[in-house]
């Protein structure tokens, strides 16, 4: 989550409430406090505070409050107007931000394993020309991101979002002004329909984008002008309706607004379809807080006066910046990263964000007067210009890494050469290899090299062969590899499509054709699992009665299944979800062998993740102690309900395989495996040790099948 503030400049606290209604409301001040101390706190602690990316929302609406009183007050009447308001919008706001992109980046350089520097690389130059937003929108919300490394910054997706309002705002204010001139209108009526107008379309927008593609709607534009509006909504009542009261109703409405944030904080989830509906509270309590302006001697607004407080919001736009690259950065430069190192994290923050402030923020704003406004494009385009070379030569350095290291074969003869051909691969964990330090500590090379490894993927992503959630399930492709006369298919989620390397290789040898039936994230079993959306829990329930039907019309000889429990079952949590699972298997494995196909299930391969975000970032950080990217095999080794309801079916039909002894010795699971590294993620195996499974899988299967028809190689 991010934040980027429209500031007031800080101003010496009012005695007199009344006197100022026109002026700098430190009430404001202290909601900013309010809301980038919950943005870093979530940050930090994300399971004490789980709603605390709220933060950025109440930022959202102050926003939209500020600008708008402004443009109403001094509304552009011509085009360089727009371009005065833009000047000082961006010289307030740029300076400490590409300080901060500039500093980050280095660090990057300095501390970030090399996997992450290309897209690092790319969302550096992202940021600095503020369409970080769309960037993370179009790249990091499916399921091919989930393992991806939070970048240092991924929170400049909201100021993204606030110089893209900055951008178009003043002009449609202008517009509506000039109109209300025109037509001899009431300039607050026209804000308050054309507002208004914004606020409903931009809300049903999100509340549809949001139950359509979560992901997506958390950071577009569209799904959140609507927080912006509700803020312009109070302004365009006029100052005489958001003056300073001491009534009754305005300090039950400060509180109630108050505690609609702070409920907010504390009980909305991540997980939850985001901002939709379900932001209408945070953004309402702002609005509310706002309109209400209680100077009531019990109101709140005393407490967000205070000078701490205060302090907290002055420095709140720089504390936001710097605090996220500093929480990404610093765990590569620590061995352990718990309580003290957070502590003393947000000390730095803090620091820092006090020399910011004074000496770039205040200097810059202090420097470019109205009278030197002309020299503002300049310096900014200067410095954007170095902020996006410098990002722009690390990104092309990274490429030009990976390039070096795409020799897989070449890598792949070295590591043998070093280790020998008996302890290559899962060859490592049957043959005596460990004095060779093959498992243990070290290897001098592995393959593939870590920053080619995380694109070391099956081709059914390459060539888009999953059923996706974006689609609610309902597209469908079937890709066919090999064009052999013996037909096989495999079927289930991405944990199904990690084998096709495997298969691929047998395809070869046995003159198989292969047509897969994958979906990403839903297990294909024929059962309702929750999904954010009641299409996509529909969908992927149908995917089951789907298969069945290709099975009986295509007549395969075998059908291959593999499936990672991700997502409960409705009605359970996932813990609970294994026995409703497995009867669910148990029916659909049945059906699919009343068709005369022979079934093998392909046991749930090891899950890293339990531990560990990324096998290749782990290796790239730990050259010469691989042995930190293992784990415990009891922690590493998923619940397969698939499997479960193979032993419960007991028919020699359909028959299972667990090549899980191809990872893990009898207590510890690798992430490289006799110099192969086994993982392109958390979770899924690289192309190159899937096909270095083929002989043993085959041997397997044959051996439970008694297939030497289908096994004719």
């Amino acid at each position: 989550m991010s934040v980027t503030l429209e500031y007031s400049s800080p101003s010496k606290p009012e005695n007199h409430p009344k006197k100022r209604e026109n002026g700098f409301r430190g009430d404001i001040q202290g909601l900013r406090a309010i809301a980038v101390g919950l943005v870093v706190l979530y940050h930090f602690w994300p399971n004490r505070l789980p709603g605390g990316f709220i933060g950025v929302d109440v930022f959202f609406v102050i926003s939209g409050f500020l600008i708008t009183s402004h443009l109403i007050s001094k509304p552009p009447r011509r085009l360089a107007d727009v371009g005065t308001f833009w000047m000082r919008r961006v010289k307030r706001l740029l300076p400490a931000s590409f300080l901060v992109i500039f500093v980050s980046v280095l660090g990057i350089w300095a501390f970030a394993p090399e996997t992450v520097w290309q897209d690092w690389g790319l969302q550096a130059i992202a940021a600095t020309f503020y369409f970080q937003n769309w960037f993370l929108a179009i790249n990091k919300v499916d399921y091919m991101a989930e393992a991806d490394a939070p970048s240092p910054f991924q929170h400049f997706w909201s100021l993204s979002v606030e110089e893209q309002f900055y951008f178009f705002w003043p002009i449609a204010i202008g517009l509506l002004v000039l109109v209300a001139q025109l037509k001899r209108l009431s300039v607050k009526n026209v804000a308050l329909t054309a507002v208004g107008t914004v606020f409903v379309l931009s809300l049903t927008f999100s509340i549809y984008q949001t139950e359509a593609d979560s992901g997506v709607s958390y950071f577009s534009t569209f799904t959140r002008i609507w927080e912006f509006a509700a803020g312009a909504l109070v302004a365009s009542l006029g100052v005489r309706i958001y003056a300073a009261k001491t009534d009754l109703v305005s300090l039950i409405a400060a509180w109630g607004g108050l505690f609609a944030l702070l409920f907010s904080a504390f009980t909305f989830q991540g997980e939850m379809a985001f901002p939709g509906y379900i932001a209408l509270l945070p953004v309402l309590g702002t609005a509310l807080i706002i309109l209400a302006n209680s100077q009531h001697k019990y109101s709140p607004s005393r407490l967000l006066r205070l000078k701490f407080v205060r302090f907290v919001g002055d420095t709140s736009y720089a504390i936001y910046l710097w605090h996220w690259p500093l929480l990404i950065l610093i765990p590569y430069m620590v061995s352990d990263f718990k309580w003290p190192q957070k502590i003393l994290t947000l000390a730095l923050t803090l620091a820092i964000s006090v020399l910011t402030q004074k000496l770039v923020e205040l200097k810059f704003r202090n420097f470019i007067t109205t009278s030197h406004l002309l020299t503002a494009p300049r310096f900014l385009v200067a410095g954007s210009l170095v902020v996006a070379i410098v990002s722009g030569s690390f990104y092309v350095v990274s490429t030009s890494r990976i390039e070096q290291a795409r020799d897989i074969q070449g890598s792949m003869n070295q590591v043998i050469d070093a280790v020998g051909a008996e302890c290559f691969g899962a060859n490592a964990l049957k043959n005596d290899c460990e004095s060779k330090d093959l498992r243990a500590d070290t290897y001098e090379t592995v393959v593939p090299a870590p920053v080619v490894a995380k694109d070391d993927q099956p081709d059914v992503y390459e060539d888009n062969c999953f059923s996706n959630q974006g689609t609610d399930f309902q597209e469908r492709p079937v890709c066919t590899y090999g064009d052999g006369p013996t037909k096989v298919a495999l079927v289930g989620n991405s944990h199904a499509g990690h084998w096709l390397p495997t298969l691929q290789k047998l395809a070869e040898e046995n003159n198989w054709t292969i047509d897969t039936y994958v979906a990403t994230r839903c297990a294909v079993m024929g059962e309702a699992q929750e999904f954010d959306a009641k299409a996509e829990v529909k969908g992927c329930a149908d995917l089951g009665d789907w298969v069945t039907s290709e099975i009986e019309k295509n007549d395969y000889e075998l059908v291959i299944s593999s499936n990672r429990q991700s997502r409960p079952v409705v009605g359970f949590d996932l813990d609970s979800s294994t026995a409703p699972a497995e009867k669910a298997y148990e029916e659909l494995l049945s059906d699919w062998a009343d068709t005369g196909t022979k079934v093998a299930v392909l046991r749930d391969t090891p899950w890293p993740g339990y531990t560990m975000d990324s096998i290749p970032d782990c290796i790239a950080e730990n050259p010469d102690a691989v042995k930190k990217c293992s784990g415990n095999k009891d922690k590493w080794i998923p619940v397969d309900p698939q499997a479960k309801a193979v032993d419960a079916l007991d028919n020699p039909n359909i028959v299972k395989a667990d090549m899980n002894d191809q990872f893990c010795d009898d207590k510890t699971c690798y992430g490289v495996v006799g110099g192969i590294v086994a993982y392109w993620d958390h979770s899924h195996m690289t192309a190159t040790y899937a096909e270095s499974l083929s002989d043993t899988l085959a041997q397997r299967l044959n051996k439970k099948l008694g297939a030497n028809d289908i096994f004719s190689g």
